[in-house]
This record gives C-alpha cells, structure tokens and sequence, in this order.
C-alpha cells in the first residue's frame, strides 16, 4: 500500500517495508535450512557408498575363510580406518546357527560406524555362509 504524504508524494510506510523484510529474511532462512539438510544428505550417501564397497569386500573374505576352513582364521575381526577425516570403525562377528551332517550353516554379521556431525551413523550387513566338512 502506497500512501499520500503531503504534497502528493508517494512512499511506504514502516509497517510496509517491515513485513517486506520479515518475509525476506524467512525465505532465505528457508533456503539456507534446504540446503543445508541436502548437503548433510549429500555427505551421508557419499560416505555410505565409499564404505558399503569395503563393507563387501569384508564380507566377502568372511565367506570366504569360513567356507574353507570354518572359522575367521585369516581376517581380523574389528578395525578402524580414516577416509576424509572421519573415523570409520569396523566389528565383524560369526556364530554357528544350524549343523548337519557334513554341513554346518554361519551367519555372518558386519557393523560399520561413523560420526556424521553430532549424529552417529551404523550400517550393518548380515550374510551367511556354508562350511562343509571333508
């Protein structure tokens, strides 16, 4: 709203020009506040998907070793690694879950976690694997 003050000049009032401003200043807090959440998704996905390949790999050999000697006789069981400056930590665990005759079933179970910001981030990935006895 545009009002007459003298001698028909026009101007906006204080009320006027404050709401402008607090429109303003919530926009671009909103826009500030997205693009910080997409950036913290952003670094989320990027570290999972650098770890899920070593959490794979880890799963890999754990398979591996129990299908050919039955136990985790060749890789450790728990780390840790450094990748962009974050502390990346690793348990790997197997437990005996089902015997038969000449079989015997492991279930295989991997932990990764890291500290996203102030958050603590897990990813846990469950496999199994088949030793046979010869």
């Amino acid at each position: 709203m545009i009002s007459k003050i003298g001698n028909n000049k026009k101007a906006f009032t204080l009320i006027e020009v404050m709401i402008a401003t607090a429109v303003l200043s919530l926009t671009t807090l909103l826009i500030y506040e997205a693009f910080f959440i997409s950036l913290d998704t952003f670094n989320y996905c990027y570290n999972y998907l650098n770890v899920f390949s070593l959490a794979d790999e880890k799963i890999w050999q754990a398979q591996d070793d129990i299908s050919r000697f039955g136990t985790l006789t060749n890789i450790a069981e728990n780390g840790e690694f450094v990748d962009r400056n974050k502390n990346f930590v690793w348990n790997l665990s197997n437990s005996p879950i089902a015997d038969a005759q000449n079989q015997k079933l492991y279930k295989i179970d991997l932990i990764l976690s890291w500290q996203e910001g102030k958050r603590p981030v897990k990813i846990s990935r469950t496999a199994f694997a088949i030793y046979e006895n010869k």
